[in-house]
């Protein structure tokens, strides 16, 4: 039953994200909380402060305006002190005139302890989102082509 209501808590908390309501994805995590994305890009990085995480989240509401995520499979094992949740999505994400680039697909890797987020690693074809944020910062969105929002001396 346990697993049932995180996959159910899981679902809203993606629409949330396709409504790009961050402030509540924010409110998921755990004040220390480890919010990492593979690759070197303007996304990639390790954050470990709220500070850092809004910021982060800013940029991708900058970046990609209207990002949807479609959810292929969301796996739960593990109690509620130490939860392991993965989601398999597939993205799709618009330019700045709303034409569809190029679809990511890719993994959240969450740990969660009471219902807050801990650890959220994000995995997917980090050319394929180095490629679409090229293709922005093209079109004039400069936080595209920033350094990653990341703690310093932190390898993404």
């Amino acid at each position: 039953m346990y697993h049932f209501i995180v996959k159910q808590r899981m679902k809203t908390i993606l629409e949330h994200l396709n409504r790009g309501d961050f402030d509540f994805i924010l409110g998921q995590f755990a004040p220390t909380a480890e919010h990492w994305f593979s690759g070197q890009h303007a996304l990639s990085g390790l954050r470990r402060t709220s500070e850092l995480r809004r910021a982060w989240y800013q940029r991708l509401g900058s970046v990609f305006p209207g990002i949807q995520f479609d959810v292929q499979k969301i796996v739960v094992s593990g109690w509620p002190w130490r939860t392991y949740v993965a989601v398999e999505w597939k993205d799709r994400v618009f330019d700045t005139r709303g034409v569809e680039l190029v679809p990511n697909q890719g993994v959240f890797m969450l740990t969660l302890s009471w219902a807050r987020a801990v650890e959220f690693h994000v995995y997917c074809d980090t050319q394929g989102i180095a490629e679409n944020l090229n293709v922005i910062a093209g079109q004039g969105v400069a936080q595209a082509t920033l350094p990653p929002i990341s703690e310093a001396g932190r390898a993404s």
